[in-house]
């Protein structure tokens, strides 16, 4: 059974184990995401090539539909807007092309969540006081922890803090960053360099519904054959809403057309 702690607690009221305690709020944590099948359209603004992005997004139990409606803060010239139209149609022509990336986006979330399980394991907590009504701690490696996996290898490497709503046992932010490099068969499969760092933050969108607001990932490293890679990731989620659980990926492309029309003629902002 999980317990319940108050957000408001004093240093003095936290449960004695900061490790019993991230392991009881990581639980509920994976528990929830997984249990999670509400569909939202919402606002993502990211880096991508460089740009800026704002894309506007529709959730469908077929897959995702997504449509750029300004790129480095500018409306969508009349070409881009048919581009655009282009691409989604294509999209929703070709149902396998959705699923696929429905079952890519899956997989990266069951991933997440896998990682997430290891956490109570690979880590030892500290509590770090507190942030407003979130409870801080702060986490450095499990000397004793035997990652399964080559992801789980980074957790060797990996010192960070995590901000925890206690009351709902949530997860509300987590940041970490490598303290030393990553070597993946000594090398031979590549390597991420030290300093590379990540921060997610989540946020309650509806009465007990957390969804992903902002992700920042940093990276940068030598792949197979010695290609440079370097990931950095600047995402902003936004504007949630519900949507129909019977909505179509065609109904949705409609939903994402009008709404592109009510985009205001905005010039990027200095």
């Amino acid at each position: 059974m999980v317990v319940a702690y108050c957000s408001t607690l004093r240093a003095d009221q936290l449960p004695a184990s900061p490790d019993q305690f991230a392991r009881d709020v990581l639980r509920q944590e994976v528990e929830a995401q997984s249990l999670d099948n509400v569909l939202w359209a919402f606002r993502e603004e990211k880096q991508d090539d460089g740009k800026r992005k704002l894309l506007h997004v529709y959730q469908t139990k077929q897959g995702q539909i997504d449509r750029l409606v300004e790129l480095d803060g500018h409306p969508l010239t009349p070409e881009q807007v048919r581009a655009e139209d282009r691409r989604i149609q294509k999209l929703i022509s070709h149902p396998g092309e959705l699923r696929q990336h429905q079952k890519k986006q899956r997989e990266d979330g069951e991933q997440a969540r896998k990682l997430l399980r290891m956490f109570p394991d690979a880590f030892r907590f500290e509590y770090d006081g507190q942030q407003g009504p979130l409870i801080r701690l702060k986490f450095a490696p499990n000397l004793k922890f035997h990652p399964p996996d080559h992801a789980a290898q980074v957790f060797h490497h990996m010192n960070g803090t995590m901000l925890i709503d206690a009351q709902q046992q949530r997860l509300a932010a987590i940041d970490g960053v490598l303290t030393s490099e990553v070597k993946f068969f000594g090398g031979v499969f590549g390597h991420l360099d030290e300093g590379g760092t990540f921060s997610v933050r989540q946020q309650e969108i509806s009465p007990r519904v957390w969804e992903v607001t902002a992700m920042h990932v940093h990276m940068k490293g030598k792949a197979l054959l010695f290609k440079t890679i370097a990931v950095q990731e600047d995402e902003i989620y936004s504007d949630f809403h519900t949507v129909p659980v019977n909505i179509t990926p065609a109904q949705a492309a409609e939903l994402l057309k009008q709404d592109s029309r009510d985009v205001p003629q905005t010039q990027a902002k200095n």
